[in-house]
């Protein structure tokens, strides 16, 4: 297992290392989400524009693809969703999660065979949400379940604490408000409900959606994350 295999520096010093790191493993996620949204059908200037509402950022994921590189971003999700170590606590956890989306394959395969990468960014046009509020509605509860998961995921596995992901969130990702904070804004009732139908239609497309019994026993005594507290 390389433990080496990251998408971007941690800002933050880890508790242990792990294949993947912290902040590579979130950013790639919600990268990746929006992927599998162009390939349900969405368009680049709607995920964008929802992506920047529900997190306060400047760019959207896909921009953010473009910059960090969308061949190094396929590379990476490649190496996260490798079921040749089947030892792997990374693929035990996620499988096939971490599989890129179709859309991103296909645009590597172009961008090898035209020996240039191609950019999302340059296929859409100003990001603009829908108008179609169900249509917000869903993709702000896809974006959001990633997040909770694969935050919660990190601090169950002991790579960070709740404070320390809050911190990277708003601080290295420019996020309004960290993912645990999400959740005790929106409830932790309303968060699970959000993770349990994301996990409901990723096992539809026969995608996994690992989620955490750190998350689950929250839920269960329904009360806030302790966002400056050890909870492991």
């Amino acid at each position: 297992m390389d433990k080496t295999i990251k998408l971007i520096e941690e800002p933050f010093s880890l508790r242990k290392e792990r294949k993947g790191g912290a902040a590579s493993l979130v950013l790639s996620a919600l990268m990746l989400e929006a992927c599998r949204m162009i390939d349900d059908g969405m368009e680049i200037p709607h995920i964008e524009a929802v992506a920047r509402s529900t997190f306060g950022l400047a760019d959207g994921f896909l921009a953010r693809m473009d910059r960090i590189g969308i061949f190094e971003t396929c590379g990476y999700l490649t190496a996260m969703s490798d079921d040749s170590e089947a030892e792997d606590p990374i693929f035990q956890k996620y499988f096939n999660f971490f599989t890129p989306a179709r859309c991103l394959a296909e645009k590597c395969e172009k961008g090898r065979t035209g020996g240039a990468a191609l950019l999302w960014k340059s296929e859409a046009g100003e990001d603009k949400e829908p108008d179609d509020f169900m249509l917000v509605d869903l993709l702000i509860k896809r974006f959001q379940a990633v997040a909770f998961i694969t935050a919660s995921e990190i601090v169950e596995a002991g790579l960070l604490e709740i404070a320390e992901v809050e911190k990277l969130c708003r601080e290295a990702f420019g996020w309004q408000e960290g993912p645990f904070a999400m959740m005790n804004r929106l409830g932790i009732e309303m968060a699970m409900r959000k993770v349990t139908e994301k996990m409901e239609m990723s096992h539809r497309q026969e995608i996994n959606f690992p989620i955490t019994m750190l998350l689950i026993d929250q839920a269960r005594k329904n009360e806030p994350w302790p966002l400056n507290s050890k909870i492991l």
